[in-house]
């Protein structure tokens, strides 16, 4: 199987979800400390989102962690198909 730079179980996917946990815990604290945020039903959707984004990433950062230090790819169909289930739901 081709290796896809970014494909989940690469240290490319951990730099890019060691990423999306920076920029969406930073973007949850900037919200949170607004004081006219809770006026606004979209930011405090938005809010929402980045509280499932952030331990999202951090499992799938664990996830890709552990398989760069066994250089092993996940191919098992029943991981794969949850993160994509996953990714799915977050992206939505």
């Amino acid at each position: 199987m081709e290796h896809v730079p970014g494909s989940f179980g690469t240290s490319a996917s951990f730099a890019l979800r060691f990423g999306q946990i920076i920029f969406s815990s930073a973007s949850l604290i900037f919200m949170c400390l607004d004081y006219d945020f809770y006026d606004f039903t979209t930011f405090c959707y938005l809010t929402t989102v980045m509280a499932f984004v952030t331990p999202w990433s951090i499992s799938l950062a664990l996830a890709d962690t552990y398989s760069v230090l066994l250089k092993q790819l996940p191919h098992e169909p029943r991981l794969l198909s949850m993160v994509l289930a996953g990714q799915m739901i977050i992206q939505t």
